[in-house]
Parts: C-alpha cells; sequence; structure tokens
C-alpha cells in the first residue's frame, strides 16, 4: 500500500513539472524567428525551382505553404514531446527517442515529396518516381517508430519491417508495369502501422480523441488521394484536393497527435482534481 502510494506521489510530482514547463519560451520563440527567415527563402526558392505549368500562381503559393508548413509543425511537436517526456514515460512510454526519432524522419520524408512535386510543376500526378518512393518509405518508417515509442513487440516490428520490404519490392515492379494499384500496398501499411499507433497511444494517454489522429492522417489523406486520382488533369480541383490532402489530412493528424500529447497532464491533473473533491464531498 505504502509503494502504490509512492508510485501516486511521484507521477502527481511528474504532472506537475509537465504542466509547469513553458513548451514556447523565450529560447524557442528565438528559434523560430531564425527558422522563419530561412523557410522564407525555402518557399522563395521552391517558387523559382518550378514553373507554372496549368496552375494559377494563387494556387501554386497556396501549394508551396501548405508543404512548408511541416517545417513548422515538426519542431512545435518536437519541443511537445521534449518537454512531456518525463510525464510519458511515468504513464508507460517505452523509448523516448523513438518518439524524436519520428520527427526528422517525416522531415527527410517531407524533402522528398516536395521535390517530388517540383518535378511535376505543383500539378499532383499519381506517378511513379524514385523521390515519391522515399517519401511513403520515410513516412511510414517515422509513425513506426511512433508506435515502437509507446510500446515494443518484435512480431510487430517484423510486420513492420516486412511490410517496408514488401513496398519496396511492389514499388518498382508497378512502375516497370505503369500499373497504380501497386501503390495499395502502401495505403495498407500505412493503416497497419496507424493502427498499432493509435492503440498504443491510447494505453498510455487513456484520451479517446487519439482516434482521430488515424482518421485524419489516413482517412481523410487518402479520401482526397481517390479525388485526386479522378481529377488529375483538372487545374481548379488538383491543386484543391492536393492541398486538403495535405493539410486536413496528414499534417493535421501531426497537429492532433502534439495537442494530445501537450493537454495530457493539464487533463490528467484536472481529473485527479476533480475526483478529490467528489472523495471529500465538496462537489
Amino acid at each position: 500500500m505504502q509503494i502504490q502510494k509512492s508510485n501516486q506521489d511521484i507521477a502527481l510530482r511528474v504532472t506537475d513539472q509537465a504542466i509547469k514547463k513553458k513548451i514556447f519560451g523565450a529560447t524557442f520563440l528565438i528559434a523560430a524567428i531564425y527558422f522563419l527567415v530561412t523557410l522564407s527563402g525555402f518557399g522563395y526558392t521552391f517558387w523559382q525551382a518550378s514553373d507554372m505549368g496549368s496552375i494559377s500562381w494563387g494556387w501554386k503559393i497556396a501549394l508551396i505553404i501548405t508543404h512548408l508548413l511541416p517545417f513548422v509543425i515538426v519542431p512545435v511537436t518536437m519541443k511537445v514531446f521534449y518537454d512531456r517526456a518525463d510525464y510519458l514515460v511515468s504513464k508507460g512510454l517505452h523509448s523516448p527517442f523513438a518518439l524524436y526519432l519520428g520527427l526528422p524522419f517525416q522531415m527527410v520524408a517531407i524533402a522528398f515529396e516536395i521535390g517530388w512535386h517540383i518535378q511535376q510543376n505543383w500539378f499532383y500526378q499519381n506517378d511513379y518516381t524514385f523521390l515519391n518512393f522515399l517519401f511513403y518509405a520515410f513516412l511510414i518508417s517515422s509513425f513506426a517508430l511512433w508506435a515502437d515509442a509507446f510500446a515494443r513487440n518484435k512480431w510487430v516490428d517484423i510486420l513492420f519491417v516486412g511490410s517496408l520490404l514488401a513496398i519496396s519490392v511492389l514499388y518498382p515492379l508497378g512502375a516497370s508495369l505503369d500499373i497504380s494499384a501497386f501503390k495499395i500496398p502502401i495505403y495498407i501499411a500505412l493503416t497497419i502501422v496507424f493502427g498499432f499507433l493509435t492503440y498504443r497511444a491510447y494505453k498510455v494517454l487513456q484520451d479517446w480523441r487519439i482516434i482521430f489522429v488515424p482518421i485524419f492522417s489516413v482517412g481523410v489523406n487518402l479520401f482526397f488521394v481517390f479525388l485526386l486520382a479522378q481529377h488529375q488533369s483538372n487545374p481548379t480541383l488538383n491543386p484543391l484536393f492536393h492541398i486538403l490532402h495535405d493539410l486536413a489530412g496528414t499534417e493535421m493528424g501531426v497537429i492532433i497527435f502534439a495537442y494530445l500529447v501537450y493537454i495530457n497532464p493539464l487533463r490528467q491533473a484536472n481529473s485527479k482534481s476533480l475526483q478529490q473533491a467528489q472523495d471529500k464531498g465538496v462537489i
């Protein structure tokens, strides 16, 4: 009984420390200013690196901004993960390092995606390219690392590795045969990884809202990919669905995930306070 009370006291102290940490302190804001200046240079480079093609300049600007957003979202998420690491470990997180490592993998994936879109003059075509393959490979790897961060199982790891190997074989095969259906295993792999990530994250966070992460990052994402496949030649619907595929899909999922990690100590503290008040008969 004494050991249980001691563990509860430790968890409460870790929660209290997590709540008091400032996510957006002065140091972070200074770094953000440097980063935004660099991002503006990236944006100008992306603009100059591709022709207008059949997309208007307004849509092109919107597409570039959409693809630059992860370079803002990921560093903020990284800071949230860092400041919440001790708290998450106290709740059962297996590996903070794997959680951190998933974020640079996402940055690399986005860099390859941007290169792919520059090749296409920002007009989305569901074709086979080496850059597109690397985008999916690093993206799936990043979310697999997140899933491993919350819990480890060698059989699940074998499944993740097997999925990546299958994609590595089927993608070039689909490219050689020019059959778009060979990309379907990529979407299956994403669904499998997100299934494990969602379950494992729920076990730690105990927040049902984690279900919104796969809903947006997989469901909404693939919905707009499907619409893009139907309107690849439309100069208005193509960029619109392309933006929504990223902004309302993967990026929204990562934002929700970061928010849930950030808010969890506050949520747990409020729940604990409410329970204590009920036990004392205050409410």
